[in-house]
């Protein structure tokens, strides 16, 4: 056999054991490290990253592995479902995390928002008090003040009743009216019309501010007693001072007193 075709036969063996090495490289799935391995060379021939061997071999540290430490090689397709599965995992995490911070703050806004119901409730409920309260006071002050006036009209009544009565009782005593009993016992009509009811109205207890007294208002001492009595002074009055009953009349109707 010559020499070329010695040499041609020998390259193509060689070929045949690199690839029939490559492929049984490719085709592995567990390797055990030499002496000088490295993780980045053990990845290298698979035709992977570090990380997907730290990840399928639980690998505390990557820059420390053992002569003889057998380390687990995945197939390409175990590696790309590794790399589906993480994504979807952080994918599910992100989602959970967005859905609870959504979840947190709808909690929040829902809180706040019944938090500024219950205080509008609140003041409006205080409000309504105030209002009402102040509408309880001003009843009240007007029943007393309407309770006030009807009380005092009553007092008035009954003292206008009180002096009408002893007026009565007064007149029955002496037996007829005041005017009939002024008559009787010597007084005159004009002396009634012109002197005692511009004088006293015709009241035998009637007292004025100034201390004048009876139905002629006088101080004189017949200015009080019974009708009888102060008719009599009232005539004598008159005589003594004027002359007569008339010109006694005539002189109250010109001056206005006597």
């Amino acid at each position: 056999m010559s020499k070329v075709k010695q040499t041609a036969l020998a390259v193509a063996g060689v070929a045949s054991v690199f690839v029939a090495g490559t492929s049984i490289v490719n085709a592995a799935s567990t390797y055990t490290v030499k002496e000088g391995d490295t993780l980045s060379e053990v990845a290298n021939k698979f035709n992977m990253t570090v990380d997907d061997l730290v990840k399928s071999n639980n690998l505390k540290d990557a820059n420390m592995i053992f002569v003889d430490q057998k380390i687990e090689v995945p197939d390409s397709q175990d590696v790309a479902e590794t790399d589906v599965d993480a994504s979807s995992d952080s994918a599910a995490n992100d989602a959970a995390s967005l859905a609870m911070s959504q979840a947190a703050s709808s909690a929040a806004a829902s809180s706040a928002a019944a938090a500024s119901s219950a205080a509008a409730a609140s003041s409006a409920a205080a409000s309504q008090a105030v209002a009402q309260k102040a509408a309880a006071s001003e009843a009240a002050a007007s029943a007393t003040a309407t309770s006030t006036t009807t009380a005092s009209a009553q007092s008035a009544a009954s003292a206008t009743t009180s002096v009408a009565s002893t007026s009565s009782a007064s007149t029955s005593a002496a037996g007829g009216s005041v005017k009939a009993q002024f008559l009787a016992n010597g007084g005159t009509e004009a002396l009634w019309n012109s002197v005692v009811m511009p004088e006293s109205g015709g009241n035998p207890n009637a007292v004025s501010p100034n201390g004048y007294q009876g139905l002629g208002q006088t101080k004189e001492g017949w200015g009080t007693g019974s009708v009888a009595s102060q008719t009599a002074g009232m005539v004598n009055y008159a005589t003594s001072r004027y002359g007569s009953v008339e010109n006694a009349t005539a002189f109250r109707q010109a001056n206005g007193w006597w």
